[in-house]
């Protein structure tokens, strides 16, 4: 019998390696960015976005993150707990809320290392036009060939990968396990 893989081609290898390193990648400088700075890479991404053009709304965060309006909300929700950014009403439009990075957020940048966003979309930029629709466009078909369509874009590592370790013992907190291996809902969510 046959290797199940003998059938698949060359490409599939390719594409899969490339998106395994690239998520490799990407997980490891979002661990990072949490173990040096105490912030997720979302958080980071939009912090840092805020001080490079200060008095931003959240809409205008959400175009340049390049993300939804909920999801930047909640990210900067999370900003303002922490200190490092405010949010007062905007001196010419009182009805416009603006964001601004806190003396304690500035000095936070000031040690980070770039956003893991900032050199997705650096790289990306190095295509040709022509390179950058077809990648978008195969990555769309991937997507919805692979049973994902439904799944949230949010952005990336907007919570936290590093977490606390167990508690020995029962676990305070029921219902939080991990769905077992094997049920992803991810899957079922783009069958609905």
């Amino acid at each position: 019998m046959p290797k199940p893989t003998s059938k698949r081609q060359p490409d599939v290898s390719r594409a899969l390696n490339a998106l395994r390193r690239m998520v490799r990648g990407l997980r490891s400088a979002a661990e990072a960015i949490e173990r040096d700075v105490r912030i997720s890479a979302a958080q980071l991404f939009v912090l840092s976005e805020l001080a490079q053009v200060p008095d931003q709304s959240v809409k205008d965060l959400a175009a340049v993150t390049m993300t939804t309006h909920s999801t930047v909300s909640q990210v900067v929700s999370q900003l303002i707990a922490k200190g490092l950014v405010t949010r007062t009403a905007d001196a010419s439009d009182g009805r416009r809320a603006v964001l601004r990075v806190t003396r304690h957020g500035t000095n936070l940048l000031r040690n980070a290392p770039r956003a893991i966003q900032e050199d997705l979309i650096a790289g990306f930029g190095t295509l040709r036009p022509s390179e950058r629709r077809s990648l978008a466009t195969g990555l769309e078909k991937w997507l919805h060939a692979s049973g994902l369509a439904a799944v949230p874009s949010t952005m990336l590592f907007d919570k936290p990968l590093l977490t606390k370790p167990r508690s020995r013992g029962r676990n305070k907190n029921p219902g939080s396990e991990r769905a077992p291996r094997g049920n992803n809902p991810s899957k079922a969510a783009g069958r609905k």
